[in-house]
Order: structure tokens, then sequence, then C-alpha cells
């Protein structure tokens, strides 16, 4: 008798590191994203202010592994949304945790919500999630932010020391100002979304962190500020700057699909 697959665990967290450590078994490039990849990205005490609930996981794959991650899933214990994979599979894909009530949500390649990245060279940096500028670039990505992408991005800044260098391995895990840098100086909605939400965070330090916490958190913010302030911009970013905000600069995609060619 052909033994069923195992059943996904109730803990999202510990579902999640179960997930990652299959992944790394069978040889696939598979990267947390999301609230659950800062989770696991803490590396010490947090406030209960910053900690929160998890509704699903996201995670970002190579395009070349696609077949071999469906194939993944449905040993895991998942079930694909099939139309929607048939459809888009090339750059996002669905699966069920029916078992949980949850959703598993696979970008491929890139990131691709309000602005896009590519990150097919990005996922060797860390061995379970994005690096953490990455991180920090996918929740302040968001136009209509929220308090929980907000509260994500400030769980970032308050856990990590920021550098310029960008490279890999966990000694190095820290903010990469480089990293930030590539991206929002080429990209004048880029450089503005993630600017405008970075503004925000010192003030929302002050009401969920302690003085001192608080502090930390608005000088690295304003670190990262001046870095990319005063970092030489492109020429398309400056033709871009000229119009402003005029004319929107960002995307609004649905919760699941939204514009999907990733390019930075």
């Amino acid at each position: 008798m052909t033994a069923s697959p195992p059943v996904p665990l109730a803990d999202i967290e510990a579902e999640a590191a179960r997930l990652t450590t299959a992944f790394a078994d069978l040889g696939l490039t598979v990267r947390l994203i999301g609230g659950l990849a800062i989770a696991r990205h803490r590396h010490r005490d947090v406030p209960d202010a910053l900690r929160r609930e998890y509704g699903d996981i996201d995670v970002v794959i190579l395009p070349k592994q696609g077949k071999a991650f469906r194939a993944a899933m449905a040993a895991l214990g998942y079930a694909a949304n099939v139309r929607f994979n048939n459809m888009r599979g090339d750059r996002r894909m669905l699966f069920a945790d029916e078992p949980n009530g949850r959703k598993l949500d696979v970008f491929v390649g890139g990131f691709q919500m309000c602005h896009s990245m590519d990150l097919s060279d990005r996922l060797g940096l860390h061995p379970e999630t994005l690096a953490p500028a990455d991180l920090l670039l996918t929740k302040l990505q968001v136009v209509e932010v929220n308090r929980k992408d907000l509260t994500d991005a400030l769980t970032i800044l308050l856990t990590h020391d920021v550098e310029a260098v960008d490279a890999p391995g966990e000694a190095r895990d820290h903010v990469s100002t480089d990293r930030l840098v590539r991206i929002t100086s080429a990209d004048w909605g880029w450089y503005t979304t993630f600017t405008d939400n970075l503004a925000r965070l010192p003030g929302l330090a002050a009401e969920l962190l302690a003085p001192a916490e608080a502090e930390i958190v608005a000088g690295r913010a304003r670190r990262i500020g001046e870095v990319l302030e005063t970092a030489p911009k492109s020429l398309k970013w400056r033709a871009r700057g000229t119009v402003g905000r005029r004319i929107p600069w960002y995307d609004l995609p649905d919760e699941i699909g939204g514009p999907i060619d990733a390019r930075a």
C-alpha cells in the first residue's frame, strides 16, 4: 500500500521549518519570504509588541526548479491550485494546506507586488530565507502599507545592524545598504515608496518600543535614508523623477495576482 503524504503541521512556524529542511534535503533552492522569514531572522528575543500571528507561508523558488517543486509540494502534503498554476506557474504558484486552512504562495524567480525585483541571483545568500535587505525591500514596497508590514520592517531594523557590504553567509546577517541602493537608485518609484515607508518607522518604534530600542531603530532608519538619498541615480531614475507624483509610480496588485514581470 502506498503511504499517504505527511500532513502539514498545525504550528505554522514549525511547518515552515519542516518545509525548509525538506527542500534542502531534496536539493531545491527555496527561500522563505514574508513574516515567517523575518521570524526566522530574529536572532534574539523581541518585545511582545513586535510578535504576531502568521496566516500563510510565502516562498521564492528558482524558475528552473518549478517542476521539481510541484512534485515536492505534493509529497509534503499540499494540494496544488491546478488552474492557477497552469496559467501562471512560470511566475507564481499557489498550494493549499487543506488540513490547516492555509495557503502557500510561491514567487518564481522574483517578487512582484507594488514594485518588482528579480531574486533569481539572491537565493544563495541565506540558507532558509531571503537576505535581510531583500526582506526589508519586500515589506517597504507596499504603497498602501499596513501596520503589519511596518511592524515586520521594524523588527528587521531592531534585530540587524546596517552595513554596506552585500555578501553571503549568516556571519554577515545584516541589512546591506549596497543592495538597497542597487534597487532604489535605478527606479524612482521604488525609491519613493521605500523611503516614504522608511520614514514611518521611527514614529512606530517610539510607539511600540522602549526608548533605547526605539532610538536604535531610528538611527538605523536615518542611516539608510541618508545613504539612499546621496547615492548616484540612474538616468531613468532622474527622468522619472521630473514627473514626480503626478502619475502613479506603482502597481496595485490584487491579493494573489497583480503584475508579475520581475524587473529590477
